[in-house]
């Protein structure tokens, strides 16, 4: 394919993007996560069976039974049990990112139905609510490796109806700082223990996080987030770059002389694109909300290296203590709430029907739930 054909590809997708709003362009995403994925039989009946272990009460108060745990997707069947939750209850794309990470769901340890999902990575080099918060360096953060004591929460996902008639997200959130959680990530990357946590919202203002215990607010980002073409359309891209420019690209996306793989090779080959054709990138205006939750009381000091000894964890982090402040402080009140003004839901909100669906479809059908 032709340089000039390249471009115009990419330049008529990205202004496609550009037009969406926000909520729009993360529906538009998530439809190309699922109708450009190539399900096979064996998966799709796999779809339909965690569709049906989605927790649903039968009566409004049954939350109250719930006693929640989180699994650990350490095992190939455990791994497409995630995918398909992540993937079908969650608006937002996943990509997953190159570094350290860490999945699980979490299930009702009574009927066994899911709850929700989670994932850990690599925290962020550089965010600056959370780093003025701690009063962190860059020196610290990297040539002093105290980055690798936090990572960034990058799944955080309820399923529905939890999510929206009791505050589900809020629940998923705390069990993120579990000690299951924990211990699991200790043993996977036992040099640096886990002392905190960050996340960021997904539209900025009102998020599953505000006003929710353990975890900080700090301030938003400016929210210059940069627009990605589909992936038909970048796979065209990378496949032109990989032909014209061999080897540029095999820089991009080869492992470096330590054996470690590239960060970011979509991003560099995107940029290489962008330079070469003389495309102008572009960027949506979306402001995110940033939230720091920290494990130990003297947490922030340990990361400025202001000690080398961690002191008392800040709160009790097992599932149970947890699960019972997400059902007196969050879920109580609000499912008293959804019942009193009639808005009590059974929706299961699981994106199978996706599959399919033409993109006019989808947003008729989905476009006014995104960010429920």
């Amino acid at each position: 394919m032709k340089a000039e054909e390249v471009k115009k590809i990419l330049e008529e997708n990205i202004k496609k993007v550009k037009q969406m709003s926000v909520e729009e362009y993360t529906l538009y995403r998530k439809w190309l996560e699922i109708n450009e994925t190539k399900w096979s039989q064996k998966e799709l009946a796999r779809i339909w069976e965690i569709k049906n272990t989605i927790w649903v009460p039968d009566d409004p108060m049954d939350y109250l039974k719930l006693e929640p745990i989180v699994i650990h997707a350490d095992s190939p069947d455990r791994q497409l049990t995630w995918n398909i939750l992540r993937v079908f209850t969650s608006t937002l794309q996943w990509s997953q990112n190159l570094g350290r990470s860490a999945k699980f769901y979490i299930i009702d340890n009574i009927t066994k139905k899911h709850l929700g999902v989670i994932s850990l990575g690599s925290d962020f080099i550089t965010i600056g609510g959370r780093d003025r918060y701690i009063g962190w360096t860059l020196d610290q953060r990297l040539k002093e490796n105290m980055l690798n004591y936090t990572a960034m929460g990058n799944s955080i996902v309820p399923t529905q109806p939890l999510g929206f008639n009791y505050t589900g997200g809020k629940l998923v959130a705390l069990l993120v700082l579990s000690d299951t959680v924990e211990r699991v990530w200790n043993t996977k990357y036992p040099d640096e223990k886990l002392v905190a946590v960050t996340t960021t919202s997904v539209y900025g203002g009102l998020s599953q996080y505000n006003r929710l215990k353990y975890w900080r607010q700090c301030e938003s980002t400016e929210g210059k987030i940069p627009i990605e073409p589909s992936d038909e359309a970048y796979e065209i891209v990378k496949n032109w770059v990989r032909d014209t420019y061999p080897d540029e690209y095999r820089k991009m996306i080869s492992k470096r002389e330590d054996g470690t793989l590239p960060t970011r090779p979509k991003t560099k080959v995107l940029s290489f694109a962008y330079s070469t054709l003389k495309v102008k990138p572009e960027e949506n205006n979306a402001p995110r909300g940033v939230y720091f939750a920290e494990l130990y009381k003297n947490t922030k000091e340990f990361l400025r290296r202001e000690t080398d000894v961690l002191g008392e964890k800040a709160f009790d982090n097992s599932c149970k203590a947890l699960s019972d402040l997400w059902k007196e402080r969050y879920a109580t009140p609000r499912i008293k709430n959804v019942l009193e003004t009639k808005r009590y839901n059974r929706d299961k909100l699981f994106y199978d029907d996706l599959i399919g669906l033409s993109w006019e479809e989808t947003k008729n059908k989905y476009l006014e739930s995104v960010g429920r």
